[in-house]
């Protein structure tokens, strides 16, 4: 980037949040781009600037806002165009995505951190869930999306991968020690009322006057609800498929979601619940302790209650469903099959 677009961000504010997942990040990335412009009047940019157009899920509504910052690659051209999108009127930049709290190693958040360097202040905003609910709701986006290919049971799932993913006091410090911890603010999805809530607060820690946050918090956006788990079911059989094409692939997902049953599964047991609460609940503690300034009761696993219960699928259901899913892949294949014989016919 050149010197003058560094000098420029020097006494700008980065806010960048961050997810988790599965905590109201589609409607608040919504909701802030459908008021880009007024916020932008207020000294606010949410920028064009690193949107992902599209996304990996199968179904409507989704995005991941400004996820192209997140991916591993040299970046520096992104951050000059974000420069570049910075009107001189502006003095605080929002960035939003889950993505950049994924659990993986590369990017590292020092190494995202790294990309901001010009901006003068970042302050990083962290919305955490209860790790039971969390998980759950995780897990079955990953079953969502086409690049994962997750085919494992969620309590194959929670062994494999439960351990680096649910400490959330190992996961999230280093984010807290490169920004500081005045910059590092945590909100608990579990003790605010609704999305609406936590949007409310970044926007306020961003400046934005009460009668635009207001307003803001009170757009209607799409809803965009969690994959049902008897959904899991049949997205498993389509992961193991492995198809070439996401096209393809999401044109007989959302096949598998139409001809899922009435009802609902329980991916989560109350053994599975148990387990984790006795693992989480001390990192929870702690994490208010050190985190919050106020108590939250409900990440600390003290909402106890146990999701509603829904009526499951017959038997005979779920059998007729496991066959229509295999049914639909058989002919997946075979199609592909049949294209790729007609295209080495053509080349011979």
């Amino acid at each position: 980037m050149g010197d003058a677009g560094a000098r420029s961000a020097r006494d700008r504010t980065l806010i960048l949040h961050i997810g988790l997942h599965k905590t109201a990040t589609t409607y608040l990335q919504n909701a802030w781009g459908v008021h880009r412009y007024d916020l932008l009047r207020e000294g606010v940019l949410y920028p064009l600037t690193g949107l992902v157009e599209g996304g990996a899920s199968t179904r409507e509504g989704a995005q991941s806002g400004h996820a192209l910052f997140s991916r591993p690659g040299d970046k520096r051209s992104l951050v000059t165009d974000l420069l570049t999108e910075l009107p001189d009127t502006a003095s605080t930049v929002l960035l939003s995505s889950e993505d950049f709290s994924l659990p993986r190693a590369e990017p590292t958040p020092e190494q995202l951190l790294a990309r901001f360097a010009a901006f003068g202040t970042v302050k990083v905003v962290l919305v955490l869930r209860r790790q039971d609910r969390w998980i759950e709701s995780w897990y079955k986006q990953l079953v969502d999306q086409f690049g994962n290919r997750e085919t494992r049971s969620l309590d194959e799932f929670l062994r494999d991968e439960g351990p680096r993913l649910l400490d959330y006091h190992a996961r999230f410090l280093p984010w807290r020690e490169l920004v500081g911890p005045d910059a590092f603010h945590v909100i608990s999805y579990d003790d605010v009322p609704d999305g609406a809530a936590i949007g409310r607060r970044v926007l306020e820690l961003a400046g934005v006057s009460a009668g635009l946050v207001d307003e803001v918090v009170a757009t209607p956006v799409p809803r965009y609800d969690s994959v049902r788990a008897v959904d899991t079911l049949g997205l498993r059989i389509l992961n193991a498929h492995r198809f070439k094409s996401r096209a393809e692939r999401n044109q007989v997902a959302r096949r598998v979601y139409e001809a899922a049953p009435a009802g609902d599964l329980q991916l989560m047991t109350p053994e599975m619940r148990a387990g984790i609460e006795e693992v989480c609940a001390p990192v929870n503690e702690r994490i208010e302790a050190e985190w919050f300034t106020e108590p939250v009761p409900g990440l600390r696993f003290g909402d106890r209650s146990e999701p509603p219960a829904v009526a499951p699928p017959s038997g005979q259901e779920v059998v007729d469903y496991v066959d229509h899913v295999l049914s639909l892949c058989r002919a997946a294949r075979e199609r592909a099959e049949a294209a790729a014989a007609a295209e080495a016919g053509q080349d011979s």
